[in-house]
């Protein structure tokens, strides 16, 4: 790995470590929160290691029809709408799939292959939110203090 990379894979992890830290300090249903951030972790790490393919021509075949345009459209008015309203958690989201989609640019030029990439983002990003929210809990229980 080039000395570079390590660059971009601790600015992956700081940012997911403080995504852990946000997550665990919210009064929600820890399980199905923590949950869904590991399966969105797992998700993103998927979609930027193995990139579909014939995704244009999903899409073109999608937007070809009057009904496809047509939910499209509603779609996206309804994701600006979220967009503009929750717009810090947006830019929270952003802010991750960036500092993910950095990464795995830095391991693609390196000459990884998929599985690994996939491995590394998955491992760097789960252990960053993983260690964030459980220094987190520690803080807020009063189990760990800093004098």
């Amino acid at each position: 790995m080039k000395k570079n990379s390590w660059v971009s894979l601790t600015l992956l992890f700081v940012t997911y470590f403080i995504f852990g830290w946000k997550l665990s300090e919210f009064d929600v249903p820890p399980h199905l929160t923590w949950f869904l951030a590991v399966a969105s972790v797992l998700l993103l790490s998927v979609g930027l290691s193995f990139p579909l393919k014939d995704i244009k021509a999903l899409i073109m075949r999608w937007f070809s029809s009057d009904a496809g345009a047509f939910i499209s459209i509603i779609l996206g008015a309804f994701v600006a709408v979220v967009v503009v309203a929750w717009s810090h958690l947006f830019a929270t989201c952003l802010v991750l799939i960036s500092a993910a989609a950095l990464a795995r640019l830095d391991i693609q030029l390196s000459g990884w292959k998929t599985w690994r990439a996939f491995a590394v983002l998955a491992t760097i990003s789960l252990t960053g939110v993983a260690l964030g929210g459980a220094i987190e809990f520690l803080f807020k229980t009063g189990r760990l203090v800093l004098y």
